[in-house]
């Protein structure tokens, strides 16, 4: 009687992989490309987000950003609106809640074109009009903000400095071209550090009170200024959470903002750990869909395991019959082909993950972003190799298992 253990099945199997090579690494691709698609995207979406909060400190400023979002229709995650909804009124309300220390609005201007004494740049640099507190806790590179009342002043970004082939510096003068066709020369008067890992757009920053116009009619019958964005500084760390609650009631219940926002919109009051929860959330909203796409080829993987372990059972019906006749069980001949199918499965999730880390690897170096290891998917990846060959492999193992072994025998 014949006792076959699990080391002799792994013997017996690899045995039958390795004299069908072109067969079995024809078998794994769709393994191997599945699971090396979502590595890669793992390594991209971690290196990008590592990029974005990696180095902001747990001990935040205490500064929120109010905005109006929205959802996108039949897509997901968040989208901001750019419509102006706060007003003055509004603004000066919340300069009167406890533990504010300033409330610093923003808005876009229609600036076409921005030009030096030696260059010109069309539709690249988004030009804001803001205050003078919105740089309370931002760190400058160069030179210092503006004066708020300025009209000929403005505070640039690094990347902004970086357009031009000669670098803006404090002191050097820019011309901006609105829509309408006029014109206004600015003196740079400092330069702020980039934020985010190097994904901030180009800005220059104006005085609001020289350059913002738009209006709007409050509920009141009033034209007052609307922004779209706030930035509001808190007096410290510790007053930010109570703060927070408070300018929240304030919009959603008091402000003229809650009666111009459109229906479907969303008042959100957030810190930067409040944006960075938010970001993540719409990361692994994006990880959720690429790992479905994904499976799609992971299917076709199992089905071509299941396939080429059919025609093995096919192939091997005689070897069946012998190893049935000297005593081996169903159990024994359904562990030997669960094995060879696992091993399959495994394999792909081997060679898979190491594409994956290289693809990404190579994939980030390219970009500037970290590389970071997704370990969690990795272990997933290999446990979705194994599952994926237990799965494909287990009718054809219980159709071997059911091989008669006396027309096993008479099989040419």
């Amino acid at each position: 009687m014949v006792d076959v253990n699990l080391l002799e099945s792994l013997r017996i199997s690899w045995r039958s992989i390795t004299s069908h090579k072109l067969r079995s690494t024809l078998t794994t691709i769709g393994v191997i490309i599945g699971i090396a698609a979502v590595i890669t995207f793992m390594v991209l979406g971690s290196g990008f987000s590592e990029s974005i909060v990696g180095d902001i400190e747990d001990d935040q400023e205490p500064v929120m950003l109010v905005q109006t979002q929205t959802e996108p229709e039949g897509g997901f995650g968040i989208m901001p609106v750019e419509t102006p909804i706060y007003t003055e009124s509004d603004i000066e309300a919340l300069e009167e809640i406890d533990g504010v220390e300033f409330v610093a609005p923003e808005g876009s201007l229609d600036v076409v074109q921005t030009e030096t004494d030696e260059e010109r740049v069309t539709g690249v640099i988004d030009v804001q009009a803001t205050t003078d507190d919105a740089f309370e806790f931002t760190p400058f590179v160069d030179g210092e903000t503006f004066d708020g009342d300025a009209e000929d002043e403005a505070v640039i970004n690094e990347p902004a400095n970086q357009v031009f082939e000669e670098n803006v510096s404090t002191g050097d003068e820019l011309t901006l071209t609105f829509e309408d066709g006029e014109t206004t020369t600015v003196t740079v008067t400092g330069v702020i550090e980039e934020e985010f890992g190097g994904q901030t757009p180009p800005h220059v920053y104006v005085p609001a009170e020289s350059y913002y116009t738009t209006t709007i009619e409050t509920p009141d019958g009033d034209d007052e200024r609307a922004y779209p964005l706030l930035q509001i500084g808190a007096e410290d760390v510790e007053a930010i959470e109570p703060t927070q609650d408070a300018i929240t009631d304030y919009l959603e219940t008091d402000s003229h903002a809650a009666e111009l926002k459109q229906d479907g919109d969303q008042i959100e009051v957030q810190t930067v750990e409040d944006a960075i929860d938010q970001f993540m959330d719409l990361v692994n909203q994006l990880t959720g869909f690429v790992a479905a796409v994904a499976a799609i080829a992971l299917v076709v993987g199992s089905i071509g395991i299941a396939n080429i372990m059919i025609v093995s059972v096919t192939e091997r019906t005689r070897e069946i019959g012998v190893m049935k006749s000297i005593g081996a069980t169903k159990r024994d001949i359904m562990q030997l082909f669960l094995v060879e199918a696992v091993i399959l499965g495994l394999v792909g999730a081997i060679f898979g993950i190491a594409l994956g880390l290289g693809v990404g690897s190579l994939g980030v170096q390219l970009i500037g972003w970290p590389m970071v290891y997704p370990l969690e998917w990795i272990a997933i990846a290999a446990a979705v190799g194994i599952g994926v060959g237990v799965v494909s492999g287990l009718y054809p193992a219980w159709r071997a298992a059911r091989v008669d072994p006396i027309e096993a025998l008479r099989h040419e």
